[in-house]
């Protein structure tokens, strides 16, 4: 009686296996798809799908696998430059904020030192004046302004 039982369900859960799928547009435009053929009055294009595998032969799919090694390299590739891409962009985003960092501490340096000595070029030093110290804020700002976005 099991067996009886068991058989029956297996028959009746493969009988769906070997039905067709339909596919065709319906009046709205969409694309539809189902196992019983489509109603009338929808477009005459309707297709059949054949959904079967078969077996390929051996030199096809030779070709195919040749089309995707090569397409799995351009993906390499792609990926490799993305992330060169990438790299490089968060090293020039490192630098802006080092850079920044730096023009804001010479203006914060040159704004709250009493007494500032700067390198004269000849190995010596001396002390700037109001409008020497004027010129290198002015030039941090431009820093700033240019890093410190």
């Amino acid at each position: 009686m099991r067996n009886f039982i068991f058989l029956t369900l297996l028959l009746l859960f493969a009988v769906p296996v070997n039905s067709q799928i339909y596919k065709w547009v319906d009046r709205n435009g969409k694309v539809q798809y189902s196992d019983q053929p489509p109603p009338l009055g929808v477009s005459k294009n309707e297709k059949m799908l054949d959904i079967q595998s078969s077996p390929q032969p051996v030199n096809e799919g030779e070709s195919i696998t040749k089309d995707l090694m090569e397409k799995k390299q351009e993906f390499k590739e792609r990926r490799a430059a993305r992330e060169e891409a990438r790299n490089k962009q968060l090293a020039e985003a490192e630098m802006r904020k080092e850079n920044c960092l730096r023009a804001q501490s010479n203006l914060d340096l040159l704004k709250n030192s009493e007494r500032l000595s700067v390198a004269d070029g000849n190995g010596g030093v001396i002390d700037a004046d109001d409008q020497l110290r004027q010129s290198y804020m002015n030039e941090a700002l431009k820093n700033i302004a240019t890093y410190c976005q």
